[in-house]
């Protein structure tokens, strides 16, 4: 584990150097552009102050850009992360140590902004010449492999991966050969041979076993040799469920299996979607909304009487009945709550139609975001009517509440936004927004949006 951790100091120094850089240059153009807002003497104490500050940042949560396993998103996610600690340290700091001192608000929050871009760009680059000194035989993980099923079969194809960094030595089992010839190629004998052939190679790093459940106590075996020889030790659980869909997890010491991975289940996950959301619609309803809604509201009074907003009670975040908002797209009805709108609704009037072929008539729902209520990215609501059809007749259709409900979302994106005629509509609609809980990140939240966006523009098929 030497070299991960000179590659997290070595992380550490490049951020505090681009920081420095990034800081005097970004002050030197500022005080070109606006030579009375920052002075020299401010700007040392707050390259001081932000430098400490980042350094309690990334102790708190460490660069992951070095982890074999780090995926862009992640990269992504921990970088914003750090920063926004990192402002609020610096700006709290600033605050208490020197309150008569002048805060140059806007240079410093605009420079963070500027500061979290590069080092994203940093951090990825950082990635890609590790995965390119990994692919080229460098910085190696060297590991051994005993057990011939499944889930061995495919740890070894996941770690062949040459970018990832392993180097795999050998692998050992009992019992009849592997139809997998590439898998046979590493075979160096039975379990009775490992122990002498590992003590004649001192360059085993990790070591991965899986025993069937009636050879379970030669896992302690194994166990305590490598503890006794600087092995790293992986016992690989013998349950097909991980297969499956589910994910382990624990409860104090104990060994648990969950029934599917949730991102959203930590807390920092949701601070940060939870952060966006907020950041996201009180931007929108501030800036763009107030002219957006003079607009409708004169459209809908000229088309249709009655009101502008329409509100109608969904399914939310764990079965919850919330107050959804929308721009009322159709004349008053009694239908509203029980049947969806079609591609040639009488109900609707000809600008509610133009609204939601465009998906204008949902932006009242930045309000339910704000709120708490909705997501900006989720399963979208359904009315209760649908909720409890559907969860009757479609299995794991109640799964999609587990995550708040959102103005868009993968499935919406996916080609499942509209009416759905048929029961496979819908089945498709759950599949992808259980996709979407189970595989949630940051960087995806950005990309259904921009999808959403693109859509908007290039108009759906099944808008209406």
């Amino acid at each position: 584990m030497g070299k991960d951790k000179f590659l997290q100091s070595f992380v550490l120094i490049a951020d505090l150097v681009l920081l420095t850089l990034s800081f005097s240059g970004y002050f030197l153009l500022f005080e070109t552009l606006d030579p009375y807002t920052t002075e020299p003497v401010y700007a040392k104490r707050m390259l001081v102050t932000l430098i400490v500050a980042f350094f309690i940042s990334f102790l708190l949560f460490p660069s992951i850009t070095q982890n074999r396993f780090s995926t862009p998103g992640k990269v992504i996610q921990r970088v914003i992360i750090t920063n926004i600690l990192s402002t609020l340290f610096t700006t709290i700091m600033t605050i208490t140590m020197r309150p008569d001192d002048y805060f140059p608000r806007l240079f410093f929050f605009s420079y963070m902004i500027v500061f979290t871009g590069l080092l994203i760009v940093e951090r990825l680059f950082i990635r890609a010449f590790l995965k390119h000194m990994r692919t080229n035989k460098r910085n190696l993980r060297h590991v051994v492999l005993v057990g011939n099923n499944y889930a061995i079969h495919e740890l070894f194809d996941y770690l062949s991966q040459p970018w990832y960094g392993y180097n795999i030595l050998g692998i050992f089992y009992d019992g009849e050969k592997s139809d997998d010839e590439k898998f046979e190629e590493y075979h160096k004998g039975g379990y009775n041979e490992l122990f002498t052939w590992l003590k004649e190679r001192s360059e085993v790093h990790e070591l991965y076993a899986y025993f069937p459940y009636e050879e379970q106590s030669k896992t302690n075996i194994l166990a305590k040799f490598c503890d006794n020889n600087l092995i790293r030790f992986y016992f690989v659980p013998s349950l097909n469920v991980f297969n499956s869909g589910f994910a382990p997890d624990q409860r104090g010491k104990t060994l648990v299996v969950a029934r599917r991975q949730e991102p959203l289940t930590y807390p920092w996950n949701r601070m940060l979607k939870r952060g966006f959301d907020i950041l996201f619609s009180a931007t929108f309803l501030i800036t763009i909304y107030p002219w957006i809604y003079l607009w409708v509201a004169y459209k809908i009074k000229r088309q249709s009487p009655g009101p502008i907003y329409f509100n109608q009670e969904r399914t939310g975040l764990d079965g919850k009945v919330f107050k959804c908002k929308k721009f009322r797209s159709m004349h008053v009805n009694d239908d509203a709550d029980k049947v969806q709108a079609t591609a040639n609704d009488p109900r609707k009037f000809p600008f509610g139609d133009f609204m939601r072929r465009t998906n204008i008539d949902e932006l009242p729902q930045f309000i339910n975001v704000l709120k708490g209520e909705m997501s900006v990215v989720g399963p979208r609501p359904h009315m209760l009517k649908h909720t409890e059809e559907y969860s009757q007749i479609i299995n794991r259709f109640m799964v999609r509440h587990l995550a708040k409900p959102g103005i868009t979302g993968l499935a919406q994106v996916s080609g499942f936004r509209g009416e759905t005629k048929y029961i496979r509509q819908m089945e498709g609609r759950v599949k992808k927004d259980i996709e979407y809980i189970e595989n949630w990140s940051f960087m995806l939240d950005i990309q259904i949006i921009w999808w959403t966006i693109r859509n908007m523009i290039r108009g759906e098929e099944n808008a209406y």
